[in-house]
C-alpha cells in the first residue's frame, strides 16, 4: 500500500461491499421533485476540480428514522485507479455524521491544509427534511468528497481510504478504534488545560503591549488580511446573488400573472383585438416558465458556488487559526523554556541545595527544550504547508470562479436572447390589430 505522504499510516481496512438489507432505491422513498433538481445540479457539479484517479458520486438519499431521531443515509460510490486501494471500485453506505468524520480526521492530522468544506447544517431544515434540503445536502457531500480525492496529498489519506472502502461494520469498528486511538476525554482535558494557558500568555502579551504577530512574516500577514477583506466580499456577493435569483423568479411570476391577466380581458374584447390579447397572454406565459426556469438554474449554477466559496474560505480561515495557534504554542514554550534555565541556574547557584533538586530542574529543563522542538517543528510544518496551500487555493479559485462567472453570462444572455426573441415574434402577431 503506498505510504501516506503528510501523515503515519493507519490500519488497512477491508474492502467495500453493499450490506445486507440496503435502503431503498431513491426514487421509491423520496420525492420525484429532487430528481429533477439533481438533473438541473449536474451542469453545477461538473464545474469544481475532480481527480483524474478517482471516480465518486454520492447519490440515493434516503430518510431513517422519524422526527429528532431521523437522518439520511447515502450510496457512496467511487472508482478509483490508485495501487493503494484493494479494490477498483467499492459501495457503501455512509451518513452526514461519517462525511463530517471525515472532515475532522483529516483537519486533525494535516494541519496547513485547507481541508474541502462540509455543506453546513441547519437544525431546522434537518427536522423538516424537505426534498430540496436532502438534495442540497447531497450535492454538497459530492463535492467535499470529490475535492478531498482531487487534493494532491489527501487522495493519499488513510482516513478517505477508509471512507470509500470500509463495509458498514468495518467502518463502525475503524471509527471507533481510531476515536479511542485520539483520546477523546484526554483531549478535552489538554484543551481545556491549554485554554488558560492561552489566557496566561494572552495577558502577559497584553501587560508587555506586544503580540505574537510581530514574530510572524509580514508577507503572511500582508495575505491574511487580503483573506479576510476576500471574505467579506465573497459573502455579501453570495447574499446578492441570491437577492438577484429571487427577484428574477419573482418578475417570472408577477410577468405569468400579467399573461393571465391580459387573457381575461381578452375575452371581453372582440375580433382583431381580442387575438392580441390571447398572443399576449400566451407569450407571457412562456416567459414566465423561461424566467423561472432560468432563475431555478441559477440557484445551482450561480448561487451555490457563490455559496461554497464562502465556505472554503472558512476552512481557509481555520488553517489560519492553526497557524495563530502553532505561532502561540511556540511562543508559549520559548517563555516556558527561559523560566525553566532561570529556575536551574538559580538552584545551581543556591549554597547547599539538594543535588536532586538540581536534577530535576535539569529534567524539566530537558522536557521544555523538547516541547520548544516540537513546537517549532510543528509551526515550521504549517507554514511550509500553507505556502503551498494558499498558491493552489488561489490558483483553483480563479479558474473555477471564473467559469462560475461565465455559466453566469451565459444565462443571461440566453435569457435575454429568449425574450427579445418572444417579444418580437409577439410584435409580428400584433401587426393585424395594428390601426390602418
Amino acid at each position: 500500500m503506498e505510504g501516506d505522504p503528510l501523515a503515519t499510516p493507519g490500519t488497512s481496512n477491508g474492502a467495500g461491499s453493499r450490506p445486507a438489507g440496503q435502503p431503498p432505491a431513491y426514487e421509491s422513498v423520496v420525492m420525484a421533485d429532487a430528481v429533477s433538481s439533481s438533473s438541473l445540479a449536474a451542469g453545477r457539479d461538473s464545474n469544481y476540480r475532480k481527480s483524474s484517479e478517482f471516480e465518486i458520486t454520492v447519490t440515493d438519499p434516503v430518510k431513517q428514522g422519524e422526527r429528532v431521531a431521523a437522518y439520511v443515509t447515502y450510496k457512496v460510490r467511487s472508482k478509483t485507479s490508485m495501487s493503494q486501494y484493494k479494490q477498483g471500485s467499492s459501495e457503501v453506505i455512509r451518513r452526514f455524521r461519517d462525511f463530517a468524520w471525515l472532515y475532522d480526521k483529516l483537519h486533525e492530522r494535516y494541519k496547513g491544509i485547507i481541508i474541502p468544506p462540509l455543506p453546513e447544517k441547519n437544525a431546522v431544515q434537518k427536522y423538516q427534511m424537505s426534498t430540496e434540503f436532502i438534495e442540497q445536502r447531497r450535492r454538497g457531500l459530492q463535492i467535499f468528497v470529490n475535492r478531498v480525492a482531487a487534493h494532491p496529498k489527501l487522495k493519499y489519506s488513510n482516513e478517505l481510504q477508509l471512507f470509500l472502502e470500509a463495509t458498514e461494520d468495518v467502518w463502525m469498528m475503524e471509527v471507533a478504534r481510531m476515536n479511542q486511538e485520539s483520546g477523546g476525554a484526554k483531549k478535552t482535558i489538554n484543551n481545556t488545560m491549554q485554554f488558560f494557558k492561552d489566557l496566561g500568555h494572552s495577558a502577559t502579551n497584553l501587560m508587555a503591549g506586544k503580540s505574537d504577530d510581530e514574530e510572524e512574516d509580514p508577507d503572511y500577514l500582508k495575505v491574511r488580511e487580503y483573506l479576510v477583506h476576500l471574505e467579506s466580499h465573497l459573502i455579501e456577493a453570495h447574499r446578492q446573488s441570491a437577492r438577484l435569483i429571487r427577484k428574477q423568479g419573482e418578475l417570472g411570476i408577477a410577468v405569468g400573472e400579467f399573461g393571465q391577466a391580459a387573457e381575461k380581458l381578452g375575452k371581453f374584447e372582440e375580433g382583431s383585438l381580442q387575438d392580441a390579447f390571447v398572443h399576449l397572454g400566451n407569450h407571457a406565459g412562456d416567459l414566465s416558465t423561461v424566467s423561472r426556469d432560468s432563475a431555478n438554474s441559477l440557484s445551482y449554477q450561480f448561487e451555490a458556488p457563490l455559496k461554497e466559496f464562502t465556505r472554503m474560505m472558512k476552512s481557509v480561515r481555520a488553517v489560519m487559526a492553526d497557524r495563530t495557534n502553532a505561532l502561540s504554542f511556540l511562543q508559549q514554550a520559548k517563555a516556558d523554556l527561559d523560566a525553566k534555565r532561570v529556575k536551574m541556574n538559580k538552584l545551581k547557584s543556591t549554597p547547599g541545595i539538594k543535588e536532586e533538586k538540581v536534577v530535576e530542574a535539569e529534567r524539566e529543563r530537558d522536557q521544555a527544550d523538547l516541547r520548544l522542538q516540537n513546537a517549532r517543528a510543528a509551526y515550521e510544518t504549517i507554514v511550509e504547508r500553507m505556502n503551498e496551500e494558499l498558491a493552489r487555493f488561489q490558483k483553483e479559485r480563479a479558474v473555477e470562479m471564473s467559469q462560475v462567472l461565465r455559466d453566469f453570462a451565459l444565462a443571461q444572455a440566453q435569457l435575454a436572447s429568449e425574450t427579445a426573441r418572444s417579444w418580437s415574434s409577439l410584435v409580428t402577431e400584433l401587426q393585424p390589430a395594428a390601426p390602418a
